[in-house]
């Protein structure tokens, strides 16, 4: 072993250590290396498991495709008997995407933010509420009551038009262009119900089955219409979809396809 020099100039006396001691310190530095190496290799494996979609419980989790992919979309066409051809290159082309912007747009100058948004005879309700606050505003709308005066209403609904910094039910009423739109339920029905949303939108999910009653309830007194209004920010596959539905438009299955896609949604939702 070396000596070692002092600060006084002085020469340390070398130390003979046993031989076994040095061994000892060999094996159990040897191990802590192997130790460290192999947890390297775990971490690095368990990065990619869990990049992959498996847990670490080691059961396999496949990355779920989402129900409104654009490889399912085409599924469902052709489920629908949609021409195929004609949907799959109308969908991969994006020529679609001008249409669903103009929705887009036209709903934000009318002061849609989010989705559902419904404009009943123009008077604005934001959300997906329950069925009976939607029936009291076609009702008055029906019989003649019905009025921009937030108080002309019951206190559920007063409690969302009384606030003028948070109106989700607005009763003065717009003007709503549907010039060369596609609608359902009766033709030029009393009330005109106008509804922004957002095939991704779990509200507008959960709102589905609430339009679906009106136009049960009110089958010779509601017309529909159905604008476009993804949110692209938060909702990654709901611009394609609205492309997808447009183009479904084309081949005349425009309710077909928008029912088929909510009714899908609603079921996965559930689960």
């Amino acid at each position: 072993m070396p000596k070692a020099k002092r600060l006084d100039g002085s020469v340390q006396p070398s130390v003979n250590y046993p031989q076994s001691n040095n061994n000892i310190l060999y094996v159990m530095m040897g191990v802590i290396t192997l130790f460290l190496v192999f947890m390297t290799i775990k971490i690095f494996s368990l990065e990619k498991k869990i990049a992959s979609g498996v847990t670490t419980g080691g059961a396999q989790v496949a990355q779920q495709e989402s129900l409104i992919s654009v490889p399912n979309l085409k599924k469902y066409a052709k489920e629908l008997g949609l021409n195929t051809g004609k949907f799959n290159k109308c969908v991969d082309s994006g020529e679609k995407k001008t249409l669903v912007d103009k929705d887009t747009s036209y709903g934000s100058s009318l002061g849609v933010q989010g989705t559902p948004g419904f404009f009943i005879n123009g008077q604005f309700l934001a959300g997906a509420f329950p069925f009976p606050l939607f029936k009291e505003i076609i009702d008055k709308q029906i019989d003649g009551t019905a009025s921009s005066d937030c108080t002309a209403y019951s206190t559920d609904l007063q409690k969302y038009c009384s606030d003028p910094q948070n109106l989700s039910f607005n009763p003065v009423a717009k003007e709503v262009d549907v010039k060369n739109m596609t609608s359902t339920g009766t033709k030029n029905g009393k009330v005109t119900i106008v509804e922004f949303s957002d095939f991704e939108c779990p509200f507008c999910i959960r709102a589905y089955p609430t339009v679906k009653q009106i136009l049960s309830e009110y089958k010779n007194d509601v017309t529909l219409y159905y604008k476009q209004f993804p949110l692209v920010q938060i909702h990654p596959n709901a611009m394609k979809t609205a492309e997808a539905s447009l183009c479904a438009e084309d081949q005349g299955k425009f309710w077909k396809f928008h029912d088929k896609i909510f009714e899908i949604e609603a079921k996965g939702q559930a689960q």
